[in-house]
């Protein structure tokens, strides 16, 4: 059974897909000059209804290895932050890149935030997710994956994306595993 908030971020993904994407995606001229939202929406949008369906498979996917999924408020302020964070790299990192669409940056974060909860739990699967996109990552930056995607989608596979979504989710679950650790203050300090 898949969880309740990955159906809801699937249909989400699905209802985003029939929005005008150029009033959504993001395209740092209009960041710049005022269209903050498209820091957030530009994850909503796809290429093409391939872009999407791959997306989808994505959410699916991660739900079905990890059933203990996410709320669907921690799963709303988690991708608000990895959203950001991704967007943000993006205008720094890459100053050439015209426009991005897509979830897949918010699913390699999502993906490393499930592994790294559930390490007590089922660590051969969660380092096992770590090792392949660790190595999926170092493909893609050296142009050694990608291509078939690319091609499939209709653009290119913006590894950055991936990449910044993935260190996002690592410090979006170490933080939250420190804060877990952290012993909490009596209330008579």
């Amino acid at each position: 059974m898949v969880n309740r908030s990955a159906l809801l971020l699937c249909m989400v993904l699905v209802f985003s897909f029939f929005l005008p994407p150029q009033l959504l995606q993001w395209q740092p001229d209009t960041i710049t000059s005022g269209q903050w939202w498209r820091l957030f929406t530009g994850h909503l949008v796809h290429l093409n209804v391939n872009h999407l369906l791959l997306n989808l498979a994505g959410v699916l996917i991660l739900a079905l290895l990890f059933p203990r999924f996410l709320p669907v408020g921690r799963l709303l302020w988690i991708t608000l932050l990895m959203a950001a964070a991704i967007s943000l790299g993006l205008l720094s990192l890459r100053p050439d890149l015209a426009s991005y669409r897509g979830f897949s940056g918010c699913i390699h974060g999502l993906a490393a935030i499930l592994a790294m909860r559930e390490l007590k739990t089922d660590r051969w699967l969660s380092i096992t997710l770590l090792a392949a996109l660790s190595v999926k990552l170092v493909l893609e930056g050296f142009e050694l994956a990608g291509s078939q995607t690319t091609a499939l989608i209709g653009g290119p596979v913006i590894w950055e994306a991936h990449a910044l979504g993935f260190a996002s989710g690592l410090l979006i679950a170490g933080a939250g595993f420190i804060r877990r650790r952290t012993p909490k203050q009596s209330s008579l300090e």
